[in-house]
């Protein structure tokens, strides 16, 4: 392929095509590598929520001042795009 001090234009072009290659196939492995584990870590943790779900109920909640429900309120009314009118609030609780 290449033998002599000069590249011909196709061996230039396979030679990157096959670089290329080479970093997309390894991309492409990554990608399937961090969805297989975190598929095998989902079903692994999946015992531990509810109980950290229990845990957290459990947890007294603490009160909220005026001030910051008010910029809590603002702030879901601004990423949602919806006035103050529009939305309805239950319940303000730390995730």
């Amino acid at each position: 392929m290449w033998t002599g001090q000069e590249m011909s234009m196709a061996e230039a072009l396979m030679i990157s095509g096959l670089g290329l290659l080479v970093v997309f196939a390894a991309l492409a492995s990554l990608a399937i590598a961090i969805i297989i584990i975190s598929k095998v870590l989902s079903v692994i943790l999946k015992s531990d929520v509810p109980k950290a779900a229990a845990a957290a109920a459990a947890a007294p909640v603490p009160a909220i001042d005026e001030e910051t429900y008010a910029v809590l309120l603002a702030a879901v009314s601004e990423e949602a795009r919806l006035t103050g009118e529009e939305i309805r609030v239950t319940s303000i609780r730390e995730l």
